[in-house]
This record gives C-alpha cells, sequence and structure tokens, in this order.
C-alpha cells in the first residue's frame, strides 16, 4: 500500500468515525420528540438505531458520490503511455512539466519517469 493510499484511507476512516457520532447524535435529537411515546428504553434504543443506519446509509451514498472522487482529475495510466511515448530524455522532461502537480506526486507516475529516465540516458 502506498503512503498516498494510507493517508487516503486514514482520513475516510476518521470522516466514518465523524459521521457516526453526527448521525448518533442526529438521531437522538429526532426521537427526542417522540420520547413519551415509547414506553420503554429498548423501543427507544431501536428507534435510535433505526434513525442512525438510515443516517450512515445517506452519508455513504453521499460520500460515494460526491467526495470519493475529488483530488484525482487524472488517469494515471495516461500519464504513464505519455511518458513511455517519449524517446529523448529531452522529450521525457517536456512531457513531465506538462503534468499538474498531483500527477507529479503521484508514486506510480514518478517510479516510471524515472525508470524511463535511466533507460534513455
Amino acid at each position: 500500500m502506498t503512503k498516498e493510499e494510507v493517508i487516503k484511507n486514514a482520513q475516510y476512516r476518521k470522516n466514518l468515525s465523524i459521521a457516526f457520532f453526527n448521525a448518533t447524535n442526529a438521531a437522538i435529537e429526532l426521537v427526542k420528540c417522540e420520547f413519551d411515546k415509547h414506553e420503554d428504553i429498548t423501543d427507544l434504543k431501536k428507534s435510535i438505531t433505526e434513525y442512525r443506519d438510515w443516517l450512515l446509509e445517506e452519508h455513504k451514498n453521499y460520500y460515494a458520490e460526491n467526495i470519493a472522487n475529488i483530488g484525482v482529475n487524472y488517469d494515471a495510466a495516461n500519464t504513464i503511455k505519455k511518458l513511455e511515448d517519449t524517446k529523448t530524455v529531452d522529450e521525457l522532461k517536456n512531457v513531465w512539466i506538462s503534468l499538474s502537480e498531483d500527477e507529479r506526486q503521484d508514486e506510480q507516475i514518478k517510479a516510471k519517469a524515472q525508470l524511463l529516465k535511466k533507460q534513455l540516458a
């Protein structure tokens, strides 16, 4: 697993933890107005859990549709193909300069560029 993947996974777990507690607190707030209707604590816990789970499912869907793909606006395979198509170190340098900062920081792309640089030298 690359350093970038480790950071991304850690950030996802952190966001999921925050979402869990936010969903739980929101569920409690929703159930507060119904508190008098519940006859026992088991019924109250069940309502809180149902609201919480529904809110977490909404978060999961929102995350998948709106957040997960943010920041990756390039295809590493296409970038590597551009690098591989170069015939000289100067061409490689020009392609490298044309890449976005995100592409230049991608471990897979950096490794391929270094390998090609050695091969073309």
